[in-house]
């Protein structure tokens, strides 16, 4: 028996895997792994227009042991206790009243799913005080799941899931891609909260929004950092948004959110992570790369068949941009090489940030990268716009980038840049208004313009084109 000493004299110290329904006089010690924000009611016990109130929240002992707690009492009382803790507080608990679940209880759909049979139920006489001890063990708790991680869902299968995805509670894994801002919006009521809306990533999909609506995890993610947090959150609630025209998920009262959790399928998506393309130029520039060669596209369109098939797919519903492949015969109608759109781009060699800043430097606290004196490399290449047309339209604004650009305009980015402008007119010359074999991928973002590169362009033989362009 284990009885504590100094302010909890007499009180004997339990673990949550030993609790008992008839056991009193015990002190819990245990870490909070998420709370609730109260919600107030009138006390109806009174005639004055006072106010009570109730907290849920989550502790955790061990992997194994966690319990959910509620606090009942005077709305001041309740809310002043809720104000004092965060998740990963290590608390006392003092003399709580000990509950048998009612699994069959309608009221457990609101609750985050514990393992334990029992809840602990506490009152204003009850007392909820940080743990002044070692908390070590207990920290170490914050990154086990609550779940087992490989129920999770991927974030593909969200976006692909059609009717029967709506309004479901699942689990989701995914590394933060970003974190938004604080923002005030009126409900259906009129009455005015605040949310944060985050955007998570996996191995399957480039995005999946993500919305909070309690000050807890709000505050929380102005910690997460793109491509280094990895988070595991539980009963989030499925949404379609029919201006975003997308699925997205929200956080319940039910959702626990483990930062960095321990498993496998998390190590997995922390080294993926790091490197994943998730910009539309990146994602389309890893899909140029992978590609076995470009003279594997050979499904002929004009550029009308090529705007049908954009246009179809921006009217559904897809995991990450689909891809449209087609080899065009067409007449470059724009290639501004000697005027005074930029034609290069500076990329971060170690982070991989575009830098848009004059002189290009790198200004990521966190870029893995740093040379001496601080000073990161740059990666300098093509980003060329570009317009394609023929008898059925024009593509504008077609990308002509990276390797390809080299390819087809026969130097390289160093090279090009210590031309002079008589020598980049001549090299625009050289495909500008003439007919031309182009090999395109396109990517259509839910919501966003196309984003188009060539993947290869040459002059077109004459008889070739004239027996292979379709006439639409």
């Amino acid at each position: 028996m284990d009885y504590c000493g100094g302010s909890s004299i007499g009180l004997r110290r339990k673990s949550l895997k030993d609790l008992e329904p008839d056991l009193d006089n015990i002190l819990i010690v245990a870490v909070i792994i998420g709370k609730q924000t109260p919600r107030k009611f009138p006390d109806r016990s009174k005639d004055n227009d006072q106010y009570r109130a109730v907290w849920n929240f989550t502790l955790r002992d061990s992997p194994r042991d966690y319990i959910n707690v509620t606090f009942w009492g005077p709305s001041e009382d309740v809310c002043s206790t809720n104000d004092k803790f965060y998740t990963g507080d290590v608390v006392e608990i003092r003399n709580p009243r000990i509950q048998v679940r009612k699994f069959n209880e309608s009221s457990e759909q609101y609750f985050p799913t514990v393992t334990s049979p029992f809840s602990l139920s506490l009152n204003d006489r009850n007392q909820i005080l940080r743990h002044h001890g070692d908390t070590f063990a207990f920290n170490k708790l914050l990154n086990f799941p609550t779940k087992p991680l490989s129920g999770y869902v991927p974030l593909r299968d969200i976006h692909n899931g059609g009717e029967s995805m709506k309004d479901r509670i699942i689990d989701i894994l995914g590394a933060i891609r970003s974190v938004g801002p604080f923002k005030n919006i009126k409900t259906k009521t009129g009455q005015e909260i605040q949310m944060r809306e985050i955007v998570l990533f996996d191995h399957t999909s480039s995005g999946l929004r993500v919305a909070f609506w309690d000050p807890e995890n709000m505050t929380r993610a102005t910690k997460w950092k793109p491509r280094t947090t990895i988070l595991f959150i539980t009963d989030t609630k499925i949404v379609w948004s029919g201006f975003l025209r997308a699925y997205s998920a929200s956080v319940t009262g039910r959702s626990i959110v483990t930062e960095n959790p321990i498993g496998k399928e998390a190590t997995t998506l922390v080294t993926y992570a790091k490197n994943a393309p998730l910009e539309t130029v990146d994602i389309l520039d890893q899909f140029i790369m992978d590609l076995p060669a470009a003279e594997s596209i050979q499904n002929v369109m004009c550029i009308q068949q090529v705007r049908n098939k954009i246009n179809n797919f921006s009217q559904k519903n897809f995991s990450s941009e689909p891809q449209i492949t087609a080899l065009l015969y067409v007449t470059v109608t724009q290639l501004d090489l000697d005027g005074p759109l930029p034609v290069t781009r500076v990329k971060c060699s170690g982070c991989k940030t575009f830098l848009k800043n004059t002189p290009p430097t790198c200004e990521n606290t966190d870029c893995p990268t740093v040379q001496e004196a601080g000073v990161r490399s740059l990666d300098h290449s093509f980003e060329i716009k570009i317009n394609l047309s023929d008898h059925t339209g024009t593509l504008s604004s077609c990308r002509l980038s990276g390797s390809v650009a080299e390819q087809v305009l026969d130097c390289t980015v160093r090279q090009f840049l210590r031309m002079t402008q008589h020598q980049k007119s001549r090299l625009k010359w050289k495909y500008l208004m003439e007919r031309c074999a182009v090999r395109i991928v396109a990517l259509v973002p839910s919501g966003l313009f196309p984003r188009i590169s060539v993947v290869s362009l040459a002059k077109a033989d004459p008889v070739e084109a004239a027996q292979k362009t379709p006439l639409c």
